[in-house]
């Protein structure tokens, strides 16, 4: 077992290796910088690197959820540079005996961004880059094989990533303004969800893929548009891409192979879309 902690001043660095092949490397630049990080398991790598005052960084490998199971082959870096940043990653193994290789990395810049990355089982990874002020980014995963990417530039920006309940899914979100907010859910096997939002207030707040091989990606280029998008069953493609301000657009698609394209330019348009 390894448990490491806490910095605190000017400056410091700190690397050690446990019995048990963990290795955990802290780095922090500047006042009142805060690490914590534990490390139950074998083969587990650790890096926080900290410039600045009063950031957070926590990184928990092991020894949380159900059945406290340890943590296996796991690497999780964070990066913070700014003020009031808050970064933690959580990783384990689903069960005991577990060795697939997970990789989990936050970077913040600016000042009092959060980010919370959780995989409850090996073999997953998942990134978030945040560069503003008051940003906020979750990512939870459990079975294998699921990556996720969450990007946001700017101030006020909300995302979450749930890919639980199924196996190689891969889900982006990539934010660019101020207050826009995106939330997706992943619950079977091999798909792909995309939602890309570049100005004011764009909401993106249901997207669902509850199936296999579905695809879906979302543009939202302006301000206030609502995007609100299901897809059940398998193969299925969804296209939304909204240029302008103040635009709606629903899609339901359930059972098989259907296709939706939506293309929308100018402003208050409202557009639903329904296939069975």
């Amino acid at each position: 077992m390894k448990k490491l902690f806490l910095f605190m001043g000017a400056f410091a660095i700190a690397t050690s290796v446990s019995l048990a092949q963990n290795t955990s490397t802290t780095s922090q630049t500047g006042t009142d910088n805060s690490v914590t990080v534990s490390q139950i398991g074998e083969d587990n790598k650790s890096t926080i690197k900290q410039n600045g005052s009063m950031n957070l960084g926590n990184v928990q490998q092991g020894g949380f959820g159900e059945g406290n199971i340890q943590s296996n082959n796991a690497t999780a870096f964070i990066d913070q540079v700014g003020s009031k940043n808050n970064g933690t990653i959580s990783q384990r193994q689903g069960l005991p005996s577990g060795t697939e290789l997970s990789y989990h990395r936050i970077e913040q810049n600016g000042r009092e961004n959060f980010a919370n990355l959780r995989s409850f089982d090996g073999g997953n990874s998942g990134y978030v880059d945040q560069d503003g002020i008051k940003n906020d980014a979750r990512g939870n995963q459990d079975n294998s094989g699921h990556y996720l990417k969450i990007g946001q530039t700017g101030n006020f920006n909300i995302a979450e990533v749930d890919q639980l309940g199924g196996a190689d899914n891969s889900s982006y979100i990539i934010q660019k303004g101020n207050e826009n907010r995106a939330k997706t859910w992943q619950r079977g096997e091999m798909n792909f969800g995309r939602v890309e939002q570049d100005g004011i207030g764009n909401l993106a707040t249901q997207v669902t893929q509850d199936g296999t091989f579905n695809n879906l990606n979302i543009l939202q280029d302006g301000n206030s548009n609502t995007s609100i998008l299901n897809q059940l069953g398998d193969n299925h493609k969804g296209t939304v891409d909204i240029l302008g301000d103040g635009n709606t657009t629903i899609l339901n698609q359930s059972g098989m192979g259907n296709i939706s394209t939506q293309n929308i330019m100018g402003n208050g348009n409202v557009s639903l879309i329904t296939q069975n």
